[in-house]
């Protein structure tokens, strides 16, 4: 198997952190041989950018607000290689980061990495300038996890065969939430093993909300989607905290779970916190196009 790689990243408007990104693969050990770069968003100027040391595919995907699956899944499909790493676009990795995963890639392996979050992430960050600054680093996890809660779609790497043998990403979600926890389930179902490199990989922290509060819509439903094909509901600590403050049903479990009222924008505003982390591993669904 080659060791040449592809890299897959989605965005929308983030376009300072894309040329982040760029940056941050240029000066890795071992530089992908493309990046494909899949647009939620119109062309413009900015899906004209290319880099002296790899390619860059600008690759498009419009036909939602989020169209976070499709985007995924339209990525992996214009790469040229059979190793793929999925960044956020607010990543920044280890120089070595990809040497290490390469040297030691095996087929039937899913890949991770330990995510840690920077309170005042530079306009232009590099990997080294943030490492300095460790006292701006406000959320990670340090310690072993199980494998079944630990998948991370902010990072991950997967050979091209494993990821269509267990079907991308599933294109009946939709928007925020759920989707990611269907792809880890059901690499878990195929006997895929994940495995959490031992590497930090930084990303800009952004309030939060204690539960998602603002995609109530789309996490309900997404998890009726999963329902339906696992027969349990994900989440369910999103959905305690829905049930609690009487958006959803109490009793889902066995009438379904279906929307009793909308948050109204004052709701919305209180649960913001600048210290909730909702993208626990379980739930790693953080959009950050």
């Amino acid at each position: 198997m080659s060791n040449r790689f592809s890299v897959v990243t989605i965005v929308k408007n983030r376009t300072q952190q894309l040329a982040n990104l760029i940056n941050n693969l240029e000066q890795a050990e071992r530089k992908p041989a493309e990046l494909i770069v899949v647009w939620m968003a119109p062309p413009s100027d900015n899906s004209l950018i290319q880099s002296p040391h790899f390619q860059i595919h600008h690759r498009f995907v419009t036909s939602e607000d989020l169209p976070i699956a499709q985007a995924r899944n339209k990525g992996f499909s214009s790469c040229s290689h059979e190793l793929i790493f999925h960044l956020d676009v607010d990543c920044l990795c280890h120089p070595a980061f990809f040497s290490h995963a390469i040297e030691q890639w095996q087929p039937n392996k899913l890949y991770t990495a330990k995510v840690v979050q920077v309170k005042d992430m530079p306009e232009n960050a590099d990997f080294s300038r943030v490492e300095r600054d460790k006292k701006q680093h406000v959320h990670g996890n340090h310690q072993p996890i199980p494998a079944n809660t630990a998948f991370r779609s902010s990072v991950f790497g997967i050979s091209k065969a494993d990821f269509t043998r267990i079907g991308g990403f599933d294109e009946q979600y939709h928007g925020f939430g759920i989707g990611d926890i269907d792809f880890a389930t059901r690499s878990n179902v195929a006997g895929i093993e994940l495995e959490i490199l031992n590497f930090d990989v930084y990303t800009q922290h952004r309030a939060n909300y204690d539960y998602p509060i603002n995609h109530l819509l789309d996490i309900v439903t997404n998890a009726n989607v999963f329902h339906s094909k696992w027969g349990y509901y994900p989440a369910t600590h999103w959905l305690a905290a829905f049930v609690k403050n009487g958006f959803v049903n109490k009793d889902y479990e066995t009438k379904g779970l279906s929307v009793l009222r909308l948050p109204t924008s004052e709701e919305v505003v209180e649960t913001l916190s600048e210290e909730s982390d909702h993208n626990t591993p379980a739930n790693a669904s953080r959009m950050t196009a």
